[in-house]
């Protein structure tokens, strides 16, 4: 200090290099901690997740098409098969995202069942907003099957029921 000012000499100055390389130092950090976070969320013992088993080796369209439509959505984790598996290489073992803050966990079944998704059961959506809704309902229902229209209802202003193009039934609800 000179005459109480605090003194910085040029060599005490980083560079602004220097300085990029801390803060990207620091985000991987917080991008690793948040990555954790998510993946505890989908570990929890209590946690109750939806399970999609997709039995056309599509489970990784399916999800990226999902995690595509909803805001705060992303792929957390995702195991494939590997070779000598029973499964064909690189499908996927079991994965895990998450919709709107919602854990979901889908895979790829090397066992043909004879059964598949039904509409009896469902993921059922809150919407915001008008657009949002209609936006959604024409990603979901193209190339699927509409089993309600976008209607109001009465029970919803805005309502509709929707296979999407992998078989999975959704029921969109404007708020």
């Amino acid at each position: 200090m000179i005459l109480g000012i605090p003194f910085v000499s040029c060599t005490s100055l980083k560079t602004e290099e220097k300085l990029t390389e801390e803060l990207n130092q620091m985000q991987h950090k917080v991008d690793s901690l948040l990555n954790t976070i998510d993946k505890n969320k989908l570990n929890c013992n209590s946690q109750i997740v939806s399970f999609l088993t997709f039995q056309e080796e599509n489970a990784e369209e399916a999800m990226n098409f999902y995690v595509s439509l909803f805001d705060n959505s992303k792929i957390v984790d995702i195991q494939r098969y590997q070779e000598g598996e029973t499964e064909k290489v690189g499908t996927i073992k079991v994965a895990k995202f998450l919709l709107n803050g919602s854990p979901f966990m889908c895979s790829d079944s090397y066992i043909k069942h004879d059964w598949s998704f039904t509409p009896a059961v469902s993921i059922f959506v809150e919407i915001d907003t008008e657009e949002q809704i209609v936006n959604t309902f024409k990603k979901l229902s193209e190339g699927g099957k509409v089993m309600m229209p976008l209607d109001n209802y009465g029970f919803s202003k805005k309502f509709a029921f929707v296979q999407d193009r992998f078989g999975v039934s959704w029921q969109l609800n404007l708020k």
